[in-house]
């Protein structure tokens, strides 16, 4: 009598727990059908095209370009100038003087969203009432720009005008879908 309840009991929790064993097996095959069918995204690169235009009085004084090749959501960066020294108590420092880009570009359905940090700097030529010792003096533009262009389309992101003179400077942007 004790082993037929026994044998029952085993064979109700069997016929109770069944379904929830097929239905846990149906939805880990679900999920390795889903896995196995997925395939990898493909990178997105992009050709970053920068081009700094100097401009007085509507006569462009100068113009340089930048180009970077970046992934979709990557960072790059340029760093191009010199080493300037300035002197403190504690002896000679240096700061760097130029051009710095940086760039973060995000696709976003059929355009481009870029991130970008432009900072320019340059010596302001000395005085001459300034000594040799005297520091020199620096000016600088700095922009950050975060917006969505047209692949392809350039597109003109910061446009600055120098406190000190009537220059301008103008940053435009190409950003261009590698394939």
């Amino acid at each position: 009598m004790k082993g037929t309840i026994t044998l029952r009991l085993a064979i109700t929790t069997m016929v109770l727990c069944l379904p929830l064993i097929s239905n846990s097996t149906l939805a880990q095959q679900e999920k390795s059908k889903e896995a196995g069918s997925t395939e990898p995204k493909p990178v997105v690169t992009y050709r970053i095209e920068f081009n700094v235009r100097e401009i007085e009085g509507g006569k462009r004084l100068n113009s340089r370009n930048y180009v970077m090749v970046l992934e979709e959501g990557s960072y790059g960066s340029f760093r191009v100038g010199n080493r300037v020294p300035i002197v403190l108590e504690k002896g000679p420092q240096y700061l760097d003087v130029g051009m710095n880009l940086d760039c973060r570009p995000r696709e976003r359905g059929d355009a481009v969203s870029l991130e970008i940090h432009v900072e320019s700097s340059s010596v302001v030529a000395q005085e001459p009432a300034q000594t040799a010792t005297s520091n020199p003096v620096f000016r600088q533009q700095r922009t950050n720009v975060s917006l969505v262009v047209t692949p392809g389309k350039p597109t003109v992101v910061a446009s600055m005008d120098d406190v000190l003179s009537n220059r301008r400077y103008e940053i435009e942007v190409t950003a261009t879908k590698v394939k």
